[in-house]
């Protein structure tokens, strides 16, 4: 495992000393990830992020476990949470643009943007573990117009995201 203390900051790197996990959604597509478990202040964390030979931004999944959690165990939460994670759908794509899918809900994160080739904000949405620009985002919701809707921030080790 990879860390260091870098002054008052725990340093890890789950893609250069994680381990190796292949996994297919119910579809039966394959995912790459680097999976980790390592000491933080509050406890243990465990991190899987997808691997992608382009390097775009792909699905993370995070989970915090008490300091005394067996490290198979807490490998085996973040298991079922990558399972649940990749098993679902929130986006469909029509007419090459991508909409809100069947259930009018969406899941994702917020992560920094330093390509700006197709938009102009340092932000962009990973949905479905895919990079969704500012734009796109809003492309989604035009058809909602007058509909209400709920916007919730969750915190990355939250057993809902």
């Amino acid at each position: 495992m990879y860390e260091y203390i870098d002054g008052d900051k725990i340093v890890h790197s789950t893609i250069e000393s994680g381990e190796d996990l292949i996994i297919k959604d119910q579809w039966k597509r394959e995912y790459h990830f680097k999976i980790a478990s390592f000491p933080l202040p509050t406890g243990l964390a465990s991190e899987a992020i997808e691997v992608k030979e382009d390097n775009v931004p792909g699905y993370i999944f995070n989970i915090l476990s008490d300091f005394d959690t067996d490290p198979e165990i807490a490998k085996e939460r973040l298991i079922r949470k990558i399972k649940r994670g990749i098993n679902r759908r929130h986006l469909k794509k029509r007419k090459g643009n991508w909409e809100i899918g069947g259930k009018n809900m969406l899941r994702g994160r917020i992560e920094w943007n330093d390509d700006f080739s197709d938009t102009e904000y340092d932000r962009v949405f990973v949905i479905d573990g895919k990079r969704i620009t500012i734009e796109e985002f809003g492309r989604m919701f035009e058809p909602w117009e007058g509909w209400h809707f709920q916007f919730k921030i969750l915190d990355r080790c939250d057993d809902d995201t």
